[in-house]
């Protein structure tokens, strides 16, 4: 599964009958909010009827959001399949009215050392000033699109902790005991709707061109000034045999392949 947040708006009345059914709803009686009403669900939140400014106001802002969890579904007709059954008459609604957003997109390499990636990393179209660390364990680069990279396996432990429910796939990898890194990337204002997305779900992985990897060792000017050796002392011991092997190609031809693996999957219709 290579998409983790999906934020839609639509123009569509959603089906309030069904949330009362099998989730929640709540109103915003003082205009707190933008939306009048939210309705929670097991893999969905609808937000709806704009009403915090005038009336021209929310005239011109869509009539709901809904954001949808698509790592609880096995496949990207079944995410369909449970969107449509979000609003009435279902049966007449096209992908296409519903826009994105906001979407984050990841890829995930097994047994890479984050401190592997630091080393190597450098981002396209990013100042110093927009890299951030968070307690050594994540990497934050900019704010839209935001890229984070960090330990997935680590992450899965600490909500298991404080007893959070995983997904199929998430389970899978804590049973297998695999260290997962991965390089997410968070756009708002995606700019496009989800038919665009369901015709060519490959067009998503340019979105990786950003992340670019640098070879320190074979720079005679860093090795020249001592900068090599003095790189290899922050990295440890027994991650410098996985720092040999993922150079620069190596890590970005990795972090497509795997988005394109996991992606085609998602989206391949299944055969009857």
């Amino acid at each position: 599964m290579s998409i983790g947040i999906l934020n839609l708006t639509t123009q569509l009345q959603p089906n309030i009958t069904h949330f009362k059914k099998n989730g929640w709803v709540k109103q915003d009686k003082r205009k707190l909010r933008l939306y009048k009403y939210f309705a929670k669900l097991e893999y969905a939140e609808i937000f709806w009827e704009p009403h915090k400014f005038s009336r021209l106001t929310n005239w011109g802002i869509s009539f709901a959001k809904i954001n949808i969890h698509p790592k609880h579904f096995d496949g990207f007709k079944l995410m369909k399949e449970y969107l449509f059954d979000l609003f009435p008459h279902h049966i007449d609604i096209d992908l296409n009215q519903f826009n994105i957003s906001r979407i984050e997109i990841h890829s995930d390499i097994d047994n890479l050392p984050l401190d592997t990636v630091f080393a190597r990393l450098w981002v396209m179209g990013f100042r110093r000033e927009s890299v951030s660390f968070y307690k050594g364990n994540t990497i934050y680069i900019g704010s839209n699109p935001k890229i984070r990279i960090f330990n997935k396996t680590k992450q899965l432990m600490y909500r298991v902790s404080k007893g959070k429910e995983l997904a199929k796939w998430e389970r899978y990898i804590l049973n297998n005991k695999k260290s997962i890194t991965r390089f997410s990337i968070e756009i708002r204002n995606y700019g496009m709707n989800l038919q665009d997305i369901a015709d060519d779900p490959k067009q998503l992985v340019s979105n990786f061109d950003r992340f670019k990897f640098y070879n320190f060792e074979d720079d005679e000017n860093i090795n020249r000034m001592g900068g090599f050796q003095l790189l290899m002392s922050k990295i440890r011991r027994e991650h410098r045999k996985l720092f040999e092997k993922y150079k620069d190609k190596e890590i970005e031809r990795l972090i497509k392949q795997n988005f394109n693996s996991s992606i085609n999957q998602w989206f391949k219709k299944k055969k009857k």
